[in-house]
Parts: structure tokens; sequence; C-alpha cells
């Protein structure tokens, strides 16, 4: 049976940009490594949840995996914090929440606080909080985030972020959006909570100093993706296969624990974040490669660069970092390699879109097909033609040889 190795790019995808002559930061970039995979493997374009839907990393890596996020889908706080190594109990509410500016007026001036490397300050001050018998239980994770569970009776995860998704927006309290006792009770004491923390937080000296030095303030938990944990079929129920998560980001590693994959501890080199080393991923892979059947490699710089609308620094992350990386698997026996992405983050948005993505299969005795290059507009030529991210693992399962007949 062939090893599955699913490489996920985050936020690969992109819009041609005039100063790359109107090329995407993967059309520009060089990228023998992901050349020689599309040149023996067969290509396509793909929207991870469907044509015209914009797709969160939560919503999009469900689909992919075989798991309809209308389905499964209750927010992606339960990811974060199982990623995050917290454990959920039931009648917990899980949050992700990033650490925030905001002005005097609560209006949010950097979502990110600057991209601040380190939450584990204001996480710990304030863990184990309780409000009206609901203890707030916080841990940092990496750089600007921090997960957070709300933890006692007659709470719902049926509530409205407070974080307003865009800068220059003012702070939202949080809503029920269910009319039930349990959820206007959850948005009231998640209000007071974030009040509380707002006004110790605006106040601390670690904040004063930041601003001493020109740095932004981390003053505001800018919490949203409210969610129980979902019930699903593990990924070994679904497929048989023995899987294992290489991936830094606290998301990705929280839906792999929650799917039942094995999530790999990895050194602290691999962070998620651009400066991450890809390599040491990749070496942890060859080191277990005789330990299970599927992996899942993810690899999270392109989308922060896309966020941050920094489109030189995206190609150079694929050119130097991610094509590199790759090369050690070219020479893995009996595997099979898919390359995709979750979703485009264009640099001229700094946000996530609803743009396809390009996918390659890669394996001995694929039909290929006569696409050259891997990128966004070379690959939706290919043979594989346009599919949808709930296509891929059957596709991948009956190239394993192992799909079901379907009748006689």
């Amino acid at each position: 049976m062939k090893k599955v190795i699913f490489v996920i790019c985050d936020g690969l995808g992109d819009r041609p940009i005039p100063e790359l002559n109107n090329q995407t930061p993967l059309e520009a970039a060089k990228t023998p490594n992901l050349d020689h995979l599309v040149q023996k493997g067969i290509s396509g374009a793909m929207h991870a949840v469907d044509i015209g839907i914009r797709p969160g990393s939560d919503t999009s890596h469900l689909a992919i995996f075989g798991y309809d996020p209308y389905t499964y889908y209750t927010g992606r706080g339960p990811f974060e914090v199982a990623g995050a190594g917290l454990e959920l109990k039931t009648g917990d509410v899980a949050f992700r929440v990033n650490m925030g500016t905001v002005d005097e007026n609560l209006n949010v001036v950097d979502r990110r606080a600057g991209r601040i490397d380190d939450t584990s300050e204001f996480a710990d001050m304030f863990n184990g909080t309780k409000i009206d018998g609901v203890e707030f239980i916080l841990k940092s994770s990496i750089g600007h985030r921090v997960a957070m569970i709300m933890r006692g009776e007659n709470l719902s995860g049926d509530i409205s972020d407070c974080d307003p998704h865009i800068e220059n927006a003012k702070i939202k309290l949080s809503q029920p959006t269910k009319d039930t006792p349990e959820a206007k009770r959850t948005a009231e004491v998640l209000n007071k909570f974030l009040d509380m923390t707002y006004q110790r937080l605006k106040d601390l000296p670690t904040n004063k100093k930041r601003q001493e030095q020109g740095l932004l303030p981390a003053n505001y938990f800018l919490v949203r993706g409210a969610g129980i944990m979902p019930e699903m079929p593990s990924f070994k129920q679904k497929y048989n296969l023995n899987s294992a998560c290489i991936a830094g980001g606290a998301l990705y590693r929280g839906i792999a624990k929650i799917v039942g994959m094995d999530v790999i501890d990895l050194d602290p080199q691999a962070t998620g974040k651009p400066d991450s080393n890809l390599k040491v991923k990749v070496d942890k892979l060859i080191e277990i490669y005789n330990d299970y059947d599927f992996f899942l490699l993810h690899f999270k710089g392109t989308d922060t660069l896309g966020e941050d609308g920094d489109w030189q620094g995206k190609k150079d992350f694929i050119e130097n970092k991610i094509d590199p990386a790759l090369k050690p698997l070219l020479d893995l026996e009996n595997s099979l390699i898919v390359v995709t992405a979750d979703h485009s983050t264009p640099c001229a948005l700094k946000a996530h879109s609803a743009d396809d993505v390009p996918i390659t299969i890669y394996s001995q005795g694929i039909r290929d097909d006569d696409v050259e290059h891997f990128n966004e507009r070379e690959c939706a030529r290919g043979r594989l033609g346009h599919i949808q991210g709930r296509h891929v693992m059957p596709i991948v399962i009956d190239l394993m040889g192992l799909a079901s007949m379907f009748g006689a």
C-alpha cells in the first residue's frame, strides 16, 4: 500500500501582481521540485468548500479531509484550543483569541498587536478567572494568539464574535445568536470578562513599556470562533489509515487531534510562522515514515505573508523555503504526494478569497498530463480538472488501490 504525504501550503493561492509582471508569487517563484511533481503527476484546480465560498482555514481543512463543514463545523475555537494543548470537557465553550490593540474609544488599531511574538504574560494573568460561576481558562499559542475556554453550567456556543475582524472598527459586544437563556448568559459573562481584562491590560506596565519602545500595546482580547467540541468519526474510522500531523500552528494541530491523527512533537524551530524551519518538518516525516500510512505536512508562512500583503516575502518563502524543503520527498519509495492549499490569500486583499487553488497528485504509475509548472494558471489546465475539497480523499483512496466498488 502506498503511503500518502499530503502537503498543504496555507494561503498559497494569489492573484496577479503588477510588480511581478502580473504573475502571482507562485508563478514568479522558481520551483524545480514542485515542477518535478507536476510533470510526473496529475494536476487541477480546487475549491476547498465550493465555488464562490470564501473558506476559513478550519472549514477548508475539514472539507479536504472529507468532513463536511456544514455538518461538523461548530466554530473555530475547539480546534484552536485542542491544538494549544488544552483539554475540552462537555459543556465547555472554546474560543480563538488574538491579542489586539485598541484605542481609548475601543476602535481596533491592529488585530495582532503588531504581530506580538509572545502572549504568555497576558494569558497567564487571567487564567483561572471566575465570573458569575464561570471559569476562564487561557493558554498562549503561537505568536499573537491565545486559546480560551469558558467552563461552567448553562453555557452555549451560540454567541457572536467581539472581534469586528477589520481594523478601524469598534469592538462589538457579544450577542446571543439564538434566543436561549444559555446563549444570553454566555454572552453576558464574556462581555464582563472582556471589560475587566481591558481595564487591567491598558495600564499594564508591559504595555506601557511597549509604547515607550514604539511598539503597539497588547491591550484587548479579540475573541471569536465560539464553539463546542464537535462529534465526528475519526480519520482511522473513515479511511482505515494510521495518520500523523506535522504542523506548527495550533489550529492545524487541533483539527488533526480532534479527528484522531497523531500530532507529532516538533523542534522549536518549526514555529508555524514565516521564520519556520521547514526542513525539520520534512526530516521528522522521513524519521517516522515507516510508522504511518498518511502524513499531513503543513506550511503556514504563505498565508501569513499574504495577510501582510508581502508579495515579495511570499514569493521568497515559496522559492527559498517550501520548494527546497520538499526535495527529499522525491526520493521516497512507494509514496503518493499531494500538494495543494487550503485557500487563496491574495496579497492585494490581505485576506482569504474564494479563488481556486492549484493541486497536484504525484505517484508512480499515475496517468499524468502535460502540465509543466506548479502554479494557479498552469495546474488549472490539468487532467484532474476542477474539483472540490470533498473529492480529494476519494481520489487519493482510489489511487492507493483501496476504494470499494460501487455496484457489482
